[in-house]
């Protein structure tokens, strides 16, 4: 007696390899760069942030007046080199801007610096501080850009960012970049605002991402790496094959003992 039981196991063991295999057009960023000359460009469509409660910013202000500057900035000698040596210190000894919308500096007083940007805030506070030095130096920084990415990335988790701007791409970078079960093509960018959250579906695979409003990341936004679709079927794919196994050893001794 012959069984030919084998041939769909056969062909179900096949389906098991083609499932299981990504493509090379799934793993490659920005695919279609190529078909671009060598000399376009793409504009550059970063969002202004502007600062927000609870924000967290590093600011100095210096003049020839080295005396009312140190009363300004709390710092003397050693102390003022070491202020700032690690990111605890940072969050520490930075102005936290109140629910209020408002930051205090010592001898300046209190200044509103909610939906500001950067340079705005530094020009608040130069024209405070012009009250009391002449030809005032103003530096500020947001120290609390924050964002977190999470799904399927080597690293999930949040992150600090300490520059003035920051990509997707370097955000996934950051996190370890995608692993072998994430979707380039589904990558999601979450961004709190004032009348909720946005929301930008990037496709890391198309060059198009470069003019997209998420490409450049705000504080507080969330990168969302996306599974592929085959991510189960890969995982159970040992049982699966467990399965197969044991069924074609059982199909071989069943054909032994028929014969």
């Amino acid at each position: 007696m012959r069984t030919t039981t084998g041939i769909p196991i056969f062909l179900l063991g096949i389906m098991l390899v083609y499932n299981s295999c990504t493509s090379h057009r799934q793993l490659v960023y920005l695919e279609n760069l190529e078909a671009a000359s060598s000399d376009s460009y793409y504009p550059k469509n970063r969002p202004e942030y502007r600062i927000q409660t609870r924000d967290i910013l590093y600011i100095k202000v210096y003049s020839l007046n080295e005396e009312m500057s140190n009363l300004i900035n709390q710092t003397i000698g050693t102390y003022q080199q070491n202020l700032f040596q690690n990111e605890t210190s940072l969050f520490i000894n930075g102005y936290t801007v109140s629910d209020s919308g408002y930051i205090e500096i010592p001898v300046l007083g209190r200044i509103q610096v909610e939906e500001k940007t950067v340079n705005e805030a530094i020009n608040a506070i130069r024209s405070r501080a012009n009250r009391y030095l002449k030809d005032a130096t103003v530096i500020v920084k947001l120290i609390s850009f924050k964002f977190s990415v999470i799904g399927e990335v080597n690293r999930p988790g949040t992150y600090h960012n300490y520059n003035s701007q920051l990509t997707v791409l370097e955000a996934i970078s950051m996190a370890g970049d995608i692993t072998d079960y994430g979707n380039r093509k589904k990558v999601l960018v979450l961004r709190p605002t004032e009348k909720g959250t946005a929301t930008f579906r990037l496709d890391l695979t198309n060059s198009n991402i470069l003019t997209s409003d998420g490409f450049f990341l705000l504080p507080n936004d969330i990168v969302y790496v996306e599974p592929i679709q085959s991510k189960s079927f890969r995982i159970n794919t040992p049982t699966f094959s467990l399965i197969l196994t044991s069924v074609s050893t059982l199909i071989l001794v069943l054909n032994f003992v028929n014969r």
